[in-house]
């Protein structure tokens, strides 16, 4: 990820999404695209690869990308099935129960759902996170950060809630609280 044009909280992540691509994966959905970057990765690795986003002005200056299609939609109404289906930062930008079961239905049986969350942060809640803000800190400052000029949001939705709703439309998913203020959740669609 050294060639990155930038860093942020997101990028970070890229490593542990693609870790997660099986071997036997052709197609990919990687939705809240932004400016394509994580899905010009995918495709570097064989997929063919749609790229979605609500908005169309963070990859209109895309670099055209054999194997990757970039186009504006919303996945709550988008058609298809994917081997892979892959969203960073997004989720929390549509109401859970509908968001969820919109990316469940979009990965083919057998495929992998990988996503890369926010949650609605508390001190109350969230108070064993506090050790971490040095940690985070300081991956910050070693850092070359930048944002490829995307909507932002804050989410609305607790750690808890978002991993009772992922237990309820996605059994067998696992969901882990990460640095940065994300989580990560991957689940296996059964063949």
């Amino acid at each position: 990820m050294r060639d990155d044009p930038y860093w942020n909280h997101n990028t970070h992540y890229h490593p542990w999404l693609l870790k997660q691509v099986p071997p036997s994966a052709r197609t990919a959905l990687d939705i809240g695209c932004g400016d394509g970057l994580l899905a010009r990765k995918l495709a570097r690795r064989g997929l063919t690869v749609a790229g979605i986003d609500v908005d169309a002005e963070p990859f209109a200056q895309a670099p055209v990308t054999p194997g990757v299609s970039l186009d504006q939609a919303d996945f709550l109404d988008y058609t298809g099935s994917f081997d892979v289906v892959t969203t960073v930062a997004t989720l929390h930008h549509v109401p859970l129960h509908e968001g969820i079961t919109a990316l469940r239905r979009l990965v083919a049986p057998g495929g992998v759902l990988a996503v890369v969350g926010l949650w609605n942060m508390t001190l109350r809640r969230d108070y064993h996170y506090l050790p971490l803000l040095p940690v985070i800190r300081m991956t910050d400052l070693l850092h070359r950060s930048g944002e490829p000029g995307v909507q932002l949001r804050d989410p609305v939705d607790g750690y808890a809630e978002i991993r009772s709703a992922v237990a309820d439309l996605l059994p067998g998913a696992r969901m882990r609280r990460r640095l940065m203020w994300r989580y990560t959740l991957l689940w296996r669609k059964p063949a």
